[in-house]
């Protein structure tokens, strides 16, 4: 039903896409004033039997797989002693986590909800991190701030991708990395790539990790569904199992079949001098790791 709200809004104009989806993350934190829910990613998990597990403290084990997520997405590249900026932060978790875990220099987290904004001041004091209210296709920042911008299962519901981009390129530093995740439908993911070819960013690697996600998915969908029994008003627990994607929901489906792909992007932001080479690097999964010479001037 959301889902469907959100497509015909789209349809109708972008920026009353970006109102119902800005109100939908107001509820969300309404729901969850005890800071049960810090991460709302779909998760990833290895599918290789005898990866090394991600060594995680005993506070964020609740939350692994969608940690491993992150780990993924933003373990891609070396973040100490960078600038990084995620754009759609949410909860906050994975913000967080990269602070606590990747050792950046600096850690920003915006998002358009001021009432998730709110809740990770609140919740989320680590030293280094921090997070500010902002539009993804309007980012209140200078050019050039950030060395590496990071974006989780957030962009599907912007009202424009290319304006989005050309955000993630201003602010980005020449030599500056983005690192992307989400998923779409199969009708819509060569128009993805094609809005990242027009960004002026350089593409360096894309994966699909559908089945990847599909088993976190699996993993996680007994913790996710007693949450939301618990969290969540009867009336609103089909909405919102759709958007955990719980087994038999149509966002689930959609995956399991085929009708829709979960990809993952390395963008490079060309500077004076050329993007690292990646090397395999044993971490808990195969990631790839890029040593990231990066200008800060």
């Amino acid at each position: 039903m959301l889902t469907r709200i959100i497509d015909v809004a789209d349809w109708i104009s972008p920026s009353l896409k970006r109102l119902i989806v800005r109100m939908w993350y107001q509820y969300l934190t309404v729901l969850d004033k005890e800071a049960l829910m810090t991460f709302m990613n779909f998760g990833y998990s290895d599918l290789n039997p005898d990866a090394i597990e991600l060594a995680l403290s005993d506070g964020d084990e609740v939350n692994r797989y969608c940690i491993q997520l992150y780990h993924l997405i933003a373990g891609a590249i070396e973040l100490k002693g960078l600038d990084v900026l995620e754009v759609g932060c949410g909860r906050g978790g994975g913000a967080s986590y990269i602070t606590r875990y990747l050792h950046p220099r600096s850690m920003t987290g915006v998002d358009i909800s001021e009432n998730a904004i709110a809740f990770c001041n609140k919740y989320h004091c680590v030293e280094g991190l921090s997070f500010l209210q902002g539009d993804a296709e309007s980012l209140p920042f200078d050019d050039n701030t950030f060395d590496v911008i990071v974006n989780v299962e957030s962009s599907q519901f912007y009202g424009s991708m290319e304006r989005f981009l050309r955000e993630v390129f201003r602010v980005l530093r020449p030599n500056g990395y983005f690192l992307f995740t989400d998923f779409r439908s199969k009708d819509k993911i060569d128009v993805l790539r094609k809005q990242f070819i027009s960004s002026d960013l350089e593409v360096l690697k894309e994966e699909s990790i559908t089945s990847n996600v599909l088993k976190a998915l699996d993993c996680d969908n007994k913790r996710k569904l007693e949450l939301i029994h618990q969290k969540v008003p009867g009336i609103m627990r089909k909405h919102i199992q759709q958007f955990a994607g719980i087994q038999g929901t149509k966002t689930y489906e959609a995956l399991r079949t085929g009708d829709a792909d979960y990809l993952s992007f390395i963008l490079y932001k060309r500077g004076v001098s050329e993007p690292t080479k990646y090397e395999k690097v044993d971490q808990g999964s195969a990631l790839l790791v890029a040593r990231a010479e990066v200008s800060h001037s």
